[in-house]
């Protein structure tokens, strides 16, 4: 399966304070997303998961599932670490 990789990685501080997650493409993301995240009924949530399955189908631009994870983790409370970015 095609990773789908981003021009810049996604760095969350995610199962503890101090605990971070590189998430470098959209293969990545799917897997945290559904393995890792901390609750699955969010509407970022939903929207992050089809984003990727689409990304990862080829029918949407690989940007666009990046876009979508950081606004689930935002809507998880996640701590995306903004300085590398």
């Amino acid at each position: 399966m095609n990773e789908k990789w981003w021009q810049e990685p996604v760095v969350l501080e995610l199962g503890g304070i101090g605990k971070y997650r590189v998430v470098r493409n959209t293969r990545e993301a799917a897997e945290c997303l559904l393995d890792q995240w901390p609750v699955h009924d969010g509407t970022a949530y939903k929207a992050a998961i089809r984003m990727c399955r689409h990304v990862l189908c080829g029918e949407q631009p690989v940007d666009y599932a990046r876009q979508d994870f950081i606004a689930a983790a935002v809507e998880a409370f996640i701590h995306v670490d903004q300085r590398r970015f």
